[in-house]
């Protein structure tokens, strides 16, 4: 049944997993017959050279960067008065304001933790419900604003982390992340191992290098795990290119070797293995939440993706290595510890929230349903 509804739904451009969040909630609102669906990349709509050029620093950061992006990240988090920009709090204003005259939206949905979405509302006092879908585990203060009307979160704990921070309980829902349905699927393992030529008896060790191919080291790694003919490797490049055709050149003849570029299979690829390496994105953690596959989370940034590994670390659900060396002793030493990879998932389930995109959309729906009726009332 097609609704009349209309949804502004923001996201940003920076990595993936914003995007891939706000692409689901699109689609699942479509499956609730909300078609009128608007989606924009705020800050790359309204300054898009500008944001090209943040999003070329955002890269390198994992490279070459760390020690500012954390100090940047951390110092905002802290709310100290020399990292408060206040021109970020008004960045796309314009854009925001015109799209919002333009489309006139029943609500707006934010996948990105951008201050001037609340921002707009408090300075012109429009009467439109604003929720923030919340992307890790862990909320920088961006994400944090008196006028933000409902808060969808990972877990329990970070709920409690907002409602400690001055949050009412009431505007903070626990859904989880929203990733696509497909990783919630059942599957026959053996028939996808089968599939990609791959021996069901033989571990299977995932290294996602993340949207960019950033993580470092892969080649002397890979090497390494090989030295063990039992291992069979899948290793997923993303964009970089450049990665992608050196490890073809190199191991293009290894019948235990499988490399990909950017892929739309990556929950096939989570769903045959015995252990995943990834970068600590709280959407592919939220993926592997799903699939419980069991996290080697390696050579952490500071900032967001520390503070999601930290939480699942704490959790004993995952495992952080900063070092190659110390890196191939834990996968090694996982592949052959099947108790510590049952306990591992067992944690993870713990902490995993089911349908999360569907749970968000219905309550959304929710939300202006009472809005409107409140307007009837009033009317």
């Amino acid at each position: 049944m097609e609704r009349d509804l209309k949804i502004l739904l923001l996201t940003g451009s920076y990595g993936n997993g914003h995007l891939k969040v706000s692409n689901t909630l699109k689609n699942t609102f479509f499956n609730y017959g909300i078609t009128d669906v608007i989606e924009s990349d705020l800050y790359y709509d309204s300054h898009p050279l500008l944001t090209k050029a943040s999003k070329y620093l955002y890269i390198k950061s994992f490279n070459y960067g760390r020690k500012i992006y954390g100090l940047l990240y951390y110092g905002g988090r802290r709310n100290k008065r020399y990292f408060d920009i206040e021109f970020m709090n008004t960045y796309g204003m314009k854009k925001l304001m015109r799209m919002v005259e333009t489309v006139k939206p029943d609500i707006i949905v934010n996948t990105f933790p951008m201050r001037v979405v609340p921002e707009l509302k408090r300075k012109t006092g429009i009467q439109l419900p604003i929720v923030n879908v919340i992307t890790d585990f862990q909320a920088h203060k961006n994400w944090i604003h008196d006028y933000i009307d409902r808060y969808y979160v990972a877990t329990e704990d970070l709920k409690q982390n907002l409602i400690n921070a001055g949050t009412p309980d009431y505007k903070i829902k626990v859904t989880g992340i929203p990733i696509e349905e497909k990783f919630e699927r059942s599957v026959d393992r053996n028939d996808l191992l089968e599939s990609y030529g791959l021996d069901s008896k033989k571990p299977v060790i995932l290294i996602a290098t993340g949207a960019y191919g950033v993580i470092k080291d892969i080649e002397g790694i890979m090497e390494k795990l090989l030295q063990h003919d039992n291992n069979q490797i899948l290793v997923i490049c993303g964009k970089n290119e450049e990665l992608k055709n050196n490890l073809l050149e190199k191991f293009s003849e290894n019948q235990n070797v499988r490399i990909f570029g950017y892929t739309n299979k990556m929950d096939e690829m989570m769903k045959m293995a015995t252990v995943m390496i990834t970068k600590p994105g709280g959407i592919t953690l939220s993926e592997a939440l799903a699939v419980q596959v069991p996290l080697l989370l390696y050579q952490v940034v500071p900032g967001q993706e520390l503070e999601n590994a930290n939480y699942f670390q704490s959790k004993d659900a995952a495992i952080i290595v900063n070092q190659p060396d110390d890196l191939v002793m834990s996968v090694l030493q996982l592949i052959g510890d099947e108790n510590h990879r049952n306990r591992l998932i067992d944690n993870m389930k713990e902490i995993y929230c089911p349908r999360s995109a569907e749970v968000i959309c219905e309550d959304v729906i929710s939300l202006v349903e009472q809005k409107h009726q409140f307007n009837r009332f009033i009317g």
